[in-house]
């Protein structure tokens, strides 16, 4: 399985993803600093990469109707996580459900919690 990370996400994500065993880039690392979300969604979705982000707009029916993502994993953690809550956020969560949920749905992790919405 393979993740791409937005611009808002710590660069650091992409290494604890990585140690656990999946794929992961971010948009940094890829020359896209910078780029539209159309661009991002776009890159996430042409490489069948879940798309993880803080942005709530990457979810929404209207801007992305259905086949605009591979997969999307939105975090609504409080703005005030450090890299490191980030990411024990998403590795706790990574390892705790079957990752394959995450294709083809957009997926809302909150603290404790996740919501999940299919996009099919």
């Amino acid at each position: 399985m393979k993740f791409f990370l937005d611009e808002n996400m710590p660069l650091s994500v992409v290494d604890a993803i990585r140690n656990i065993g999946f794929e992961a880039e971010h948009v940094k690392t890829v020359g896209l600093q910078g780029s539209t979300d159309k661009e991002i969604a776009n890159h996430a979705r042409k490489n069948n990469a879940i798309l993880v982000t803080k942005d709530l707009e990457f979810g929404g029916r209207t801007l992305y109707p259905k086949g605009s993502h591979y997969g999307l994993l939105v975090l609504r953690l409080p703005h005030f996580f450090t890299a490191r809550q980030i990411i024990e956020a998403i590795t706790n969560f990574l390892t705790e459900v079957r990752p394959e949920i995450l294709e083809n749905a957009v997926v809302v992790l909150e603290l404790g919690r996740y919501r999940m919405r299919k996009l099919s």
